[in-house]
């Protein structure tokens, strides 16, 4: 058997997590999101909105962290098998901007994409990964931690 068969058959058989998000100021929440998404596969990709996205959707302010420091973080924890910045900038409610997720899924073909229960936009990542072909988990029972909080609590927002 070729090494490209044998590369196939294991990618077949790994499940792989797509978590994804800001990460501005990584926090308890984050953590745990991470963390349980991981347990639900395999291999886990954080996928990692661009500086320019987080500012069109947060405000001129943010990202606290540019993205490059938010990569370097992430992927120094053990249970992140992957990180990579996403290169497209879609705005969270404009059609646009939903249409470019599920494309993102598509090419991407992760077997799960990871959504936060209490997530304001729940449903329509629902209907995303749905459109999409691909899977999903509900990762709930997370810690109501919050970048914007957190940095309106310095003084920053």
């Amino acid at each position: 058997m070729g090494l490209s068969r044998k590369l196939e058959s294991v990618e077949r058989e790994l499940k792989v997590i797509l978590a994804q998000g800001v990460f501005d100021i990584v926090h308890v929440g984050h953590l745990e999101y991470l963390r349980k998404a991981k347990l639900a596969g395999d291999l886990l990709f954080v996928g990692i909105e661009n500086d320019f996205c987080v500012r069109s959707n947060k405000g001129q302010g943010r990202p606290f962290n540019s993205l490059e420091n938010r990569l370097e973080f992430l992927s120094q924890l053990q249970f992140v098998d992957f990180t990579f910045g996403f290169e497209d900038a879609p705005l969270y409610f404009d059609p646009e901007g939903v249409e470019m997720y599920i494309r993102r899924y598509k090419e991407l073909r992760p077997n799960v994409v990871a959504i936060t229960i209490g997530d304001p936009n729940t449903d329509l990542k629902l209907y995303q990964a749905e459109q999409a072909g691909v899977g999903f988990i509900k990762i709930g029972n997370l810690k109501k931690d919050s970048t914007t909080r957190l940095l309106q609590a310095i003084g920053y927002e």
